[in-house]
């Protein structure tokens, strides 16, 4: 994990009472690093997320129950970058259809509005990952199941990191608005 040690120390200060993180908290950072959430906004939303919860319990609290708190951090830092960049929405959508054209049968009308635009992406690439996904034999996609299946519980982070397996494996770009 490239994450600076900077990064455990100020989560485990949050959690209190650990010495070190768990395993399954370890690899919970890996994914959201690999993910490209960056240290910082990482730290973000893992503060305000175990802030929402009381002291006593904070210590037992696994991290990844912290994903959405996380994912929420990312996509407001993503958009202020796109803003601080002065880019054009309408640049960027048509610059990831332009990236999946050959995977889609019929492009998708021209958006009125930046809303309609990351709505229609994250259409577009629900569909593709699932179509991706069912073609994938049985046995692969147990594979990627068991692989992520600690974090079975968060249905949220185990539905990010198969689509970000799914993703690697097909040379998928994210279709966010907001990221390159």
């Amino acid at each position: 994990m490239s994450y600076s040690k900077k990064l455990e120390t100020l989560i485990l200060e949050l959690k209190g009472g650990d010495f070190f993180l768990s395993p399954r908290d370890r690899e919970f950072l890996k994914a959201l690093e690999e993910m490209g959430v960056p240290e910082e906004v990482a730290f973000e939303g893992v503060r305000r997320c175990l802030e929402s919860v009381a002291p006593k319990k904070r210590s037992k609290t696994p991290l990844f129950l912290c994903f959405s708190a996380v994912m929420e951090a990312f996509e407001n830092w993503r958009r202020l970058k796109a803003y601080e960049e002065h880019w054009s929405w309408r640049d960027r959508f048509r610059k990831k259809i332009e990236l999946v054209k050959g995977l889609i049968r019929k492009l998708p009308p021209e958006p009125r509005t930046e809303e309609e635009a990351r709505r229609i992406l994250s259409d577009l690439e629900k569909r593709i990952l699932r179509n991706l996904w069912r073609r994938l034999p049985e046995e692969e996609r147990k594979r990627i199941l068991k692989k992520y299946s600690k974090f079975k519980e968060n249905k949220d982070l185990y539905r990010e990191l198969v689509k970000e397996e799914l993703r690697k494996r097909f040379g998928l770009p994210n279709l966010s608005l907001y990221v390159d």
